[in-house]
């Protein structure tokens, strides 16, 4: 009550309730209130909260309501896939990003899972090195192979190659692939006979499962991308095995352009169905329904992409809008970027240009 000082025991705060059109259905989230008290009590509007187990996304909806700035960690991609999708949920939401900064946990568990007794710290890098990749291929159930800068194992008649812990795989790395897996072909005992090769990675440069189709129609490379999955970093989840890397999505948007006005229109969106879970594979009758969430950036400048739009999925609303409309002020060339989250979590981007008279 106002005016009364509040006491050590809270019990005015009741707990989230089955109905409640707060609940996500993660399994530790916290009432908005208590939250809310929490940070009234501890900061001033414009004042910077940290939450570094954010779990369902309460403590960053909250400061958001409250007019505080904010920062959310997680070390679960369900976790980041509930918080960002509840924050758009907020009326007037301010632009925010999300970050993907688990290459330093990559890089203290290589340092530590594969240790090196080199002569110098070059050759213990080429050591660890070498003991990673050979640790992912045996995941990916390959055979490694050995006198190449860029391919460093076979599967199934196709090459693989791994990409390091701490940089995403751009284009400059797939061309330079492909100009690599012709070299290997047919070049000694037990060499690749086709050019095919799978890349394996953690994180992936804007735009680079498009660069495939240019790779293989110059180049006549077959280029497959799939997701090393974060798993790989859990000791039980390795003993467990049968871990799944996930390939990357394929996205198709159309565009039409009227004056200053812009449309575009998802118009096909493939991911592997064997990475979805049979349950919702078979309720799945429509490839948008492989859509959760879709946002776009009208002037990505190369930097950060911004969430200037965006539709997703709620309980109520369970259909998602398929297409969008912006209209430019001012004439120029904009590069627009369009990143789709699928029903698994994971980035699918695309980067489209157009030019505005």
């Amino acid at each position: 009550m106002p005016g009364v000082p509040i006491q050590d025991l809270w019990l005015d705060i009741p707990p989230l309730q089955s109905q409640s059109s707060e609940r996500t259905g993660y399994d530790t989230q916290k009432p908005e209130k208590l939250i809310e008290r929490i940070i009234s009590l501890g900061s001033d509007e414009g004042d910077l909260v940290l939450d570094c187990f954010v779990g369902s996304g309460t403590t960053a909806v909250v400061a958001e309501k409250l007019n505080r700035r904010w920062v959310a960690c997680d070390l679960g991609r369900f976790a980041i896939h509930t918080a960002r999708k509840r924050m758009l949920g907020v009326a007037g939401v301010k632009p925010f990003n999300v970050q993907n900064l688990g290459k330093y946990e990559r890089q203290a568990w290589q340092v530590a899972e594969f240790p090196a007794n080199g002569k110098d710290r070059l050759e213990e890098q080429r050591e660890r090195e070498a003991a990673y990749r050979k640790f992912i291929l045996d995941l990916y159930h390959a055979t490694p192979m050995n006198g190449y800068s860029w391919l460093h194992g076979t599967k199934s008649g196709r090459m693989v190659h791994v990409a390091a812990v701490d940089a995403p795989v751009t284009q400059t790395d797939v061309k330079a692939i492909a100009r690599e897996a012709w070299k290997a072909i047919g070049s000694g005992k037990d060499s690749p006979t086709k050019a095919a090769v799978d890349i394996l990675g953690w994180e992936f440069a804007l735009e680079v499962n498009e660069l495939a189709k240019q790779v293989a129609a110059e180049s006549r490379v077959d280029v497959s991308f799939r997701y090393i999955p974060r798993d790989v970093l859990d000791k039980k989840a390795v003993e467990q095995g049968d871990l799944k890397f996930f390939e990357l999505g394929a996205l198709s948007v159309d565009v039409k352009q009227k004056g200053r006005g812009v449309t575009l229109k998802l118009s096909d969106f493939v991911i592997p169905t064997d990475d979805v879970p049979e349950e919702a594979r078979k309720a799945i009758k429509h490839w948008s329904q492989f859509v959760d969430y879709w946002a776009v950036d009208w002037d990505y400048k190369n930097d950060t992409f911004h969430n200037q739009w965006q539709a997703y999925r709620t309980r109520k609303e369970p259909k998602i809008e398929l297409e969008t409309k912006y209209e430019y002020k001012e004439p120029g060339k904009y590069q627009i970027v369009v990143k789709v989250i699928d029903i698994l979590g994971n980035d699918t981007t695309k980067t489209l240009e157009v030019t505005v008279k």
